[in-house]
């Protein structure tokens, strides 16, 4: 057997590779069978383009939301709570008990303080990932 490392892997070997960690996750969790629904909610202006969204997906009665953006035009005026509302309220539609949600201590502040504002705990902090930032877990029973 041949061990090779790869810059630029091809997309349907990664494909592959994720849906046997997601098949054995499935099964060793009783949740076989059930299909992860991905999550997109996208606000766009007159001419079409995204000025904020969020993205993840939802399975075994969790959600995880892995992408929240808004352009710096539209921050500061409330579109991030409503895209996250918008998430979890449709988590919540989903049967989903609880979110989990990535970030980085860069586009949250040190402590993430947006979201334990709206009700998320910390749950997970690894430092210098990347160096000099610090990746976030959060997560929120609804």
């Amino acid at each position: 057997m041949d061990l090779t490392v790869e810059d630029d892997p091809d997309p349907d070997e990664v494909a592959w590779l994720e849906a046997r960690v997601a098949d054995e996750t499935a099964t060793g969790t009783g949740h076989a069978g059930e299909a992860e629904r991905q999550l997109g909610i996208f606000v766009r202006d007159a001419d079409g383009a995204i000025r904020g969204g969020v993205y993840g997906w939802t399975w075994g009665g969790c959600c995880e939301v892995q992408h929240l953006w808004v352009a710096d035009s539209e921050r500061g005026q409330g579109l991030g709570s409503r895209l996250l509302d918008a998430a979890e309220a449709e988590a919540a539609r989903r049967g989903c008990g609880q979110v989990v949600l990535f970030a980085h201590a860069a586009n949250t502040g040190s402590n993430g303080d947006r979201f334990l504002r709206r009700g998320y705990e910390l749950v997970g902090r690894v430092d210098d990932y990347p160096a000099g930032d610090a990746a976030l877990w959060f997560r929120k029973a609804l």
